[in-house]
């Protein structure tokens, strides 16, 4: 989605049907403190390889490494 020309994610609740957005982070780097939303668990990590359209982003410690669609992270 895109409003004012930037990308931005789409929120609904399904239980009060309150709807937000937040803009997709475009100025994420390599080593920023992020939170991933996933469908399942909020996960915390550091920013590992940033591409156009996707991150990897590893765990605290190590622990895991894993790639999300970049709409997914946000800096923290």
């Amino acid at each position: 989605m895109t409003v004012a020309g930037h990308d931005v994610v789409g929120y609904l609740c399904d239980h009060c049907a309150h709807a937000w957005s937040r803009p997709v982070e475009d100025d994420l780097e390599v080593y920023d403190v992020v939170r991933v939303d996933l469908p399942d668990a909020t996960l915390y990590g550091t920013a590992w390889q940033v591409e156009a359209d996707r991150v990897q982003v590893r765990g605290t410690g190590g622990d895991w490494l894993l790639w999300v669609e970049r709409w997914r992270v946000i800096v923290h």
